[in-house]
């Protein structure tokens, strides 16, 4: 990439600073197309193309396969911090070790998050006025 670079600046260069006509201007426009038409040029660059194609498909892949687990463990962060934060607010100070029990968490992001469920549980959590976390 590094010497495509310097090559192309030294088009521009000779170009720009060439004081001969058009002649030198002609010759290299030739010169360059006469590259990019090359069957060589085009074969590489068509395999770039696939490797960048492959490396996206990979990391979307890797991405959809992940994201269960990140969202799990956010949303259990998360209920960690809202009762922490009720308990602060309702001056209640349990010790490091918080009693969740009643924190509902659904199905999937517990199985992705290794949290052992009860039949009871599963859905949004409440609020303490009894409305759910997601309205």
């Amino acid at each position: 990439m590094k010497k495509f670079l310097f090559l192309a600046g030294l088009a521009i260069g000779f170009v720009l600073g060439s004081r001969a006509g058009r002649g030198p201007y002609d010759s290299l426009e030739q010169a360059a197309r006469q590259v990019a038409e090359d069957p060589e040029v085009q074969r590489r660059a068509g395999q770039a193309r696939e490797t960048a194609e492959k490396a996206a498909h990979d990391a979307a892949a890797t991405v959809k396969e992940k994201a269960p687990e990140v969202a799990a463990a956010a949303q259990v962060t998360a209920t960690g911090a809202v009762h922490r934060a009720k308990d602060t607010i309702s001056g209640a100070g349990k010790d490091s070790e918080e009693d969740l029990s009643d924190v509902e968490i659904s199905d999937e992001v517990a199985a992705a998050a290794g949290i052992p469920q009860d039949d009871e549980t599963g859905g949004d959590g409440e609020s303490s006025d009894g409305k759910p976390l997601s309205s």
